[in-house]
């Protein structure tokens, strides 16, 4: 849980974007709701009850719902993937500096522990900026 909260520290710094994702997926859909809905009311209202003049309406509110919803879709996805990249960016930009501040002491001390050999730290340092 700890963990969580950490990584919220980091959502919260762009709301915007947070909201924008969710709405854009709310909206999205949203729309595949109308498209059913548009071709039920052809069936009754233009084949059934014989209303050819309310065909064209009905097609072009099918083709603009279908519209919107891949509209908002590809929108959601910009959306997230510049809100995903600057989370990663701030948390790893967090992680270097707080690397940095550490004693070189405790590099030393951790890479006697398993080997002189100076490939060791860098692994160490490498599964640090990984994780």
């Amino acid at each position: 849980m700890k963990t969580v909260c950490r990584v919220f520290a980091y959502l919260r710094r762009y709301p915007w974007l947070a909201v924008g994702t969710l709405a854009c997926a709310v909206l999205g859909t949203l729309m595949v709701i109308i498209f059913p809905t548009v071709t039920k009311w052809i069936i009754n209202d233009v084949v059934r009850a014989n209303h050819p003049e309310k065909l064209l309406p009905l097609i072009l509110l099918a083709a603009a719902a279908f519209l919107l919803q891949h509209g908002f879709n590809a929108l959601r996805i910009v959306l997230n993937n510049t809100f995903e990249q600057k989370v990663i960016f701030d948390l790893r930009s967090d992680l270097y500096s707080h690397i940095q501040l550490l004693p070189a002491s405790l590099v030393r001390q951790s890479s006697h522990r398993r080997s002189d050999d100076p490939r060791d730290r860098g692994r160490e340092l490498r599964r640090a900026r990984a994780d």
